[in-house]
């Protein structure tokens, strides 16, 4: 579906932000507003796998270090269940090394955004996944 303005109406999807610091929070659900997305919050690991079961969002913006569960452990809980694993997830952290990308690929992240988030960086990659739902 087209908006006036010809770009496309994302309202029908869902994105679960996971971060445990609120401006990260605020930060990301201010840029997706130009998607048009529904967004559900979650401010540690636990809390994201439990919206995820009740919700079934349709893409996670996750980040890795938060306490309770990291987002690897996320990760994994989610690749490991059949009901959420085709759940895409986009990692966004400020763990940048080759090691902490590479580990988030292994452990079934869709991509990966480094902080601090570049805009376009972060819309291409959610509508991108999102288009190809």
């Amino acid at each position: 579906m087209q908006t006036m303005d010809n770009k496309k109406d994302y309202s029908k999807y869902t994105v679960l932000i996971v971060d445990d610091i609120p401006v990260n929070i605020i930060l990301l659900k201010t840029m997706l507003t130009r998607t048009n997305v529904g967004i559900l919050t979650a401010t540690n690991g636990e809390e994201a796998l439990e919206t995820v079961r009740k919700s079934k969002p349709d893409l996670l913006l996750l980040d890795i270090q938060m306490p309770v569960m990291n987002g690897w452990e996320v990760l994994k809980a989610i690749n490991d269940d059949p009901e959420l694993k085709g759940i895409p997830v986009i990692v966004v952290s400020a763990f940048t090394s080759p090691e902490d990308i590479e580990q988030s690929m292994r452990l079934g992240a869709a991509g990966f955004i480094k902080k601090p988030v570049i805009m376009d960086i972060l819309l291409s990659s959610v509508t991108s996944l999102l288009d190809n739902i």
